[in-house]
């Protein structure tokens, strides 16, 4: 029995990996600081694994208890720091580098700003490609909810980056 349990729980991790490491990257932008929360989170769902209960998917069991782990360090760096980097600019991408720099420095700002709940929700939907269903199950509320967060975090995205474009116009005009 030992071994079947061993063997599925690796099956099932080999499957879902790779989505744990991008949503895991997407709370703590840092690829040391992921694969320490993914060896964290998997240690606790080998540990929980008698207690998996085949209602729930099981990615989005091991997806939740990553995205607590995440969580959980992220809030520590912030702490720690005063602030935690959300977004790392992959310079040999960018064409336009200054553009796209000053581009992506706004919407890390705007990110900056969103609260941790409505963070996620759009994290999981728009840049996971999840369902609000998936992402309602992972992150332990409804699906009213999940299009509500992401409502009101594009909301504020729209508002801080439209703030941002009129406090550069200003400076410009001086």
């Amino acid at each position: 029995m030992a071994e079947n349990k061993e063997e599925v729980f690796s099956q099932l991790i080999d499957e879902k990996l790779p989505m744990l490491r991008r949503v895991v990257y997407r709370i703590v932008f840092n690829e040391a600081d992921t694969d320490d929360v993914i060896q964290s989170a998997l240690l606790k769902a080998w540990k929980n694994f008698a207690s998996y209960r085949e209602q729930s998917q099981f990615s989005s069991w091991i997806c939740r208890i990553a995205c607590n782990q995440a969580y959980d360090l992220f809030r520590k760096r912030q702490r720690e720091n005063g602030k935690l980097e959300l977004f790392r600019i992959h310079k040999s991408v960018v064409e336009d580098k200054n553009v796209a720099i000053e581009k992506f420095a706004a919407v890390e700002q705007a990110m900056k700003q969103l609260p941790e709940k409505l963070h996620a929700a759009l994290s999981l939907t728009t840049l996971e490609d999840m369902t609000p269903d998936e992402a309602a199950d992972v992150l332990g509320c409804t699906t009213a909810t999940i299009y509500w967060r992401i409502h009101k975090a594009r909301k504020i995205l729209k508002n801080n980056l439209a703030n941002s474009c009129q406090l550069e116009a200003n400076y410009d005009e001086r």
